[in-house]
């Protein structure tokens, strides 16, 4: 299997493994978002820390523009947000972003988050 890291980096502005790593070692207040659907995250899920679930598609966020408020209250808070692949997490960081959060990440894949710990 090849890693398509760079090329979904490009095509969905995925932040680098190290902005990530910085981010979690500067505030340990860092709230990971899992955007995958339900069956998706009952076949594997983010492990190493604790998350939460606001079920996004490629095109549409509204789920999580809604939950947003409850779930993620602190807008300066960073935010890592992953999906599959990147792409549903895109536009879950272009949705906080219009609501105001100020630090929110594309973490890509669940696979892409093997090094967090």
């Amino acid at each position: 299997m090849t890693d398509d890291y760079g090329e979904r980096a490009l095509r969905y502005g995925l932040a680098s493994k190290e902005e990530i790593k910085d981010v979690l070692a500067s505030d340990s207040r860092t709230v990971f978002v899992d955007v995958r659907s339900p069956p998706e995250i009952l076949e594997s899920s983010l492990k190493t820390r604790p998350y939460i679930s606001a079920w996004c598609t490629m095109n549409d966020s509204s789920r999580l523009t809604e939950l947003a408020p409850q779930l993620l209250p602190d807008k300066k808070i960073p935010i890592v947000v992953f999906c599959a692949i990147g792409g549903r997490s895109a536009g879950a960081q272009r949705a906080l972003e219009a609501l105001g959060y100020e630090k929110v990440l594309n973490g890509g894949g669940l696979k892409d988050l093997d090094y967090v710990v």
